[in-house]
């Protein structure tokens, strides 16, 4: 479809100037979407974002496989623009989220919205129709660890973010999960979500492929290997990290892990797995989380079992990689393991990211992967329970030793998984906050 005739769609955000952006869940959601429009070729995505974060986002977006104005557009309003709308409330303060849709609804040529997350409360003074993304509620499942105490009390984070939420959604004309098991265990029972206005569209699974031109079908070689170990060579010179300048990446086993420490990421069961086969069966394997080591946390074992086991040096923080560098990591890794309790998404992405570039994974059994194995049974080879850092270990030194049957196996997954496409979850987004602008219509003609 020619870029003048495609339908243009709003992703609402609220993140704030400094807030994590890249690398993010549900922002990495929304570089996804971007591709999956511009191989569709019949959405364009308008990204709304405060003042002060639009530099952010373009930078990320710019690194897709997309074409800024035509497959996506960020939008924030400038200085005069917020003076033109901030009036002060009665309270005296400027309620910027929502001067932020008057500005919005003002500038942004869009036919309907679909609002990233579903707290954002701003999103209610948009003027067209919109869906709210719901991820998941997982702090009401695993409450520890989530800033304080004082995040719970009757007016604290946590039980705001939930009347907030509650708020959207009911104002929405449609809500999206990623999965069955979100919908049925948070957007109903926990935010007041009815069953027919909730629409069920899985992620598609990333593929990081495109991002190595060395790699080819899919599979590790020697001259592959050594091709991503050179990205990340030259990645920690650019970075001046002594250790890895002149690290053999691609001369050892190691495991990689991508997701950022959290109550639910279960972390420190893929450094105790490490730690095991380093100092009990005597094994050589390092760990490369891009994980940040949150150091006094209470809710985290991870930074003490670094600490307490002298550790440094064998379990290695890589935070903030660019897209290209992550890609190189999972090429160049001989597992990569995700140990979290529970994921929002039918499967985790580290799985399917790891499959693109033909590196086998282990994943936690969770509900996020009883679902997958509703579609896909041959998945349970590579699953292990998340408190037996025993028998993760053994798993990985399997995969090492059988590397190659390991990513064959998980090679024919991937293929099945990916019949469906990002360009078909943008699509369901879009038709799913479309509906909004149909029902008006239909009410409309009734009306007359």
């Amino acid at each position: 479809m020619p870029p003048e005739e495609r339908i243009s769609i709003g992703l609402w955000s609220e993140l704030p100037p400094g807030a994590r952006w890249t690398h993010e869940g549900v922002s990495r959601v929304v570089g996804f979407l971007v591709e999956g429009a511009a191989a569709g070729q019949k959405y364009k995505f308008h990204v709304v974002v405060p003042r002060g974060m639009g530099d952010t986002v373009r930078d990320d977006l710019r690194d897709l496989n997309a074409i800024e104005g035509v497959d996506w557009q960020v939008w924030e309003p400038s200085e005069e623009d917020e003076e033109q709308v901030g009036k002060p409330d009665q309270g005296g303060s400027v309620d910027s989220n929502r001067h932020l849709a008057e500005f919005a609804n003002e500038n942004v040529p869009v036919e309907a919205w679909v609002v990233t997350f579903p707290h954002f409360e701003g999103s209610l003074a948009l003027s067209k129709p919109k869906a709210t993304l719901f991820p998941d509620a997982i702090p009401y499942d695993f409450p520890l660890g989530w800033n304080d105490n004082e995040s719970w009390t009757e007016k604290g984070g946590w039980p705001k973010w939930r009347n907030q939420a509650t708020a959207v959604m009911k104002d929405s004309h449609a809500v999206i999960t990623f999965s069955k098991h979100v919908a049925v265990r948070h957007a109903g029972p926990l935010c007041e979500v009815p069953k027919e206005k909730i629409r069920v569209v899985p992620l598609a699974p990333p593929d990081l492929a495109p991002i190595l031109p060395f790699l080819k079908d899919r599979t590790q070689t020697p001259a592959s290997r050594r091709s991503a170990a050179d990205v990340l060579r030259d990645y920690a010179a650019d970075e001046d990290i002594d250790y890895l300048r002149y690290f053999p990446f691609e001369e050892i086993d190691f495991v990689a892990a991508a997701t950022q420490d959290r109550p639910t990421k279960n972390l420190h069961l893929t450094a105790d797995a490490v730690r095991l086969i380093v100092r009990q069966k005597r094994r050589s394997m390092k760990a490369f989380l891009t994980a940040r080591l949150h150091w006094g946390a209470p809710w985290t074992r991870l930074p003490n079992i670094v600490e307490a086991e002298l550790f440094n040096r064998d379990l290695i923080s890589m935070p903030d990689l660019p897209r290209a560098v992550h890609a190189a990591l999972f090429h160049a890794a001989s597992v990569v393991v995700h140990s979290s309790f529970f994921e929002g998404i039918i499967g985790a992405l580290p799985f399917y990211e790891a499959n693109s570039v033909g590196t086998p994974a282990l994943i936690a059994s969770g509900p996020h992967i009883d679902e997958l194995l509703e579609i896909e049974p041959d998945i349970k080879p590579f699953i292990y329970d998340p408190y037996d850092a025993g028998r993760l270990a053994d798993l990985i030194l399997d995969t090492v030793h059988n590397r190659r049957d390991y990513a064959v196996a998980q090679r024919q997954i991937f293929r099945r998984v990916s019949k469906h496409t990002w360009s078909d979850v943008a699509s369901l987004y879009a038709e799913a906050a479309l509906e909004g602008v149909r029902t008006s219509a239909d009410q409309g003609t009734e009306a007359k």
